[in-house]
Parts: structure tokens; sequence; C-alpha cells
């Protein structure tokens, strides 16, 4: 049987396939630190602070609040996150790095726009350090959480395909990852053509049904 060997251009998301196992380790650990916080547990808020660290940074750097220093701007991140910690629904579908993402950004909007009502100071169309009007972003929050949603759906896609067969899981990246014709793979693998159509077929309904049998799969009926 023919093995299909990552390349250096491979879609990140076979990338994030084939680190499943990492990842689901790293949700569990999260949803425990999450269930120990919300309990009083200090040593587990702290614990998440430290690992959504880089996230506050990157979000305090991309916005700009007349007279917050860059530690005020993170400071303030992590008063958010630990804000997040407490009112998240521990049974939620919704990730919960989504969700601390969104409630830290929208911290930063509500803060750019209760500086710019009291001290008149900061423009709707002042720019931060990306070179992005204030009132750009605001504008477009809506569409960066749907990309939220759309790139978390992508991901529980491809843990999907994870638990597909290995041969369904290789026709699979084969079609939509590497993007190569049937035609190839049936002569590489020395079959019909009409034989990998099947196959293919197979593999999408086997992947169907596992989608949505998935708690995340945001259909109520996917027959």
């Amino acid at each position: 049987m023919i093995e299909f060997k990552p390349i250096s251009n491979m879609d990140k998301h076979y990338q994030i396939m084939m680190n499943t196992d990492c990842v689901l380790l790293e949700e569990f650990k999260l949803k425990e630190l999450l269930i120990r916080a919300k309990n009083g547990d200090k040593a587990a808020v702290e614990e998440i602070c430290k690992m959504f660290n880089g996230m506050i940074v990157n979000l305090a750097r991309s916005f700009y609040i007349n007279g917050y220093t860059l530690e005020d701007m993170i400071q303030e991140g992590r008063v958010s996150l630990i804000k997040a910690v407490r009112k998240y629904d521990i049974d939620s579908k919704y990730p919960f790095t989504a969700y601390a993402f969104s409630a830290v950004e929208k911290n930063f909007y509500y803060e750019i726009r209760s500086n710019s009502k009291k001290l008149s100071c900061c423009s709707l169309y002042s720019v931060n350090k990306n070179g992005s009007e204030v009132i750009e972003m605001i504008a477009s929050e809506e569409n960066m959480e749907e990309d939220l949603i759309k790139k978390q759906q992508s991901i529980n896609i491809w843990k999907s395909v994870g638990k597909l067969l290995k041969e369904e899981r290789n026709i699979i990246i084969w079609c939509y990852v590497r993007r190569r014709s049937l035609k190839e793979y049936s002569i590489r693998r020395k079959i019909s053509y009409r034989a990998v159509l099947y196959k293919k077929k197979k593999a999408l309904e086997h992947l169907k049904s596992i989608i949505c049998k998935d708690s995340w799969c945001p259909l109520a009926n996917c027959e």
C-alpha cells in the first residue's frame, strides 16, 4: 500500500490533522484548568494566563488607546481573559480559545470608545501600530468573529478526517490537500478509474457521517 508523505508546502490543515492527538490533549488540559479556575483555583487562573499570554500581547500591540502604555494594554487584556474564564460555559460548543480572543478584543474596542467619549482624544480615525484605522477595525469586528468560527470549524473538519480509515484518509488528502487528479491516483495505485471514483464517494460519505455525529456540527440534522 502506498503511503503519502507530507511535502514541504503541505496545507496547514493537514499538519493540524496529523497533530490531532496533541491538540486534543491541549484541549483536555485547558478544560481541566477552566474547571479548576471557575472553582477558585488561583494557580489554574495563572496557568491559563500563561497559556494565552502570547495572544494577549499580540492583540495589545495591534491597538492604540491614548494614554495607555503597552504594559497597560497587556494588563487590560489579562483582566479581560480572567473575566472570560468566569463567564465561559464549560459545556459550550464554542471553543474557549475563540471565546477568549473575542472577549479580549471586544474589551479593547470598548476601552477605545470609552476613552474617546471621556477625553475626546482618541479619534476613530487614529491609526494603530499596524497602520489600521480604529474605525475600520470596529466595522470589521463581526467579520473577524465569523472568521474565527470558520477557522475552528475547519480544524474540526480535519479532526474528523483523522477518524477515517487509512485508505479513505489517503484519497481525501490526495484530492483536497494535494489537489491531484483521480486519474493519477488510479495509475499510482494500479486500480481502475471507476474503482477510484467509488472509493472517493464512500470516503466522503463516511466523512459526512463522522462530521454529523460530532457535537460541533452546526447542522441540527445532517440527513
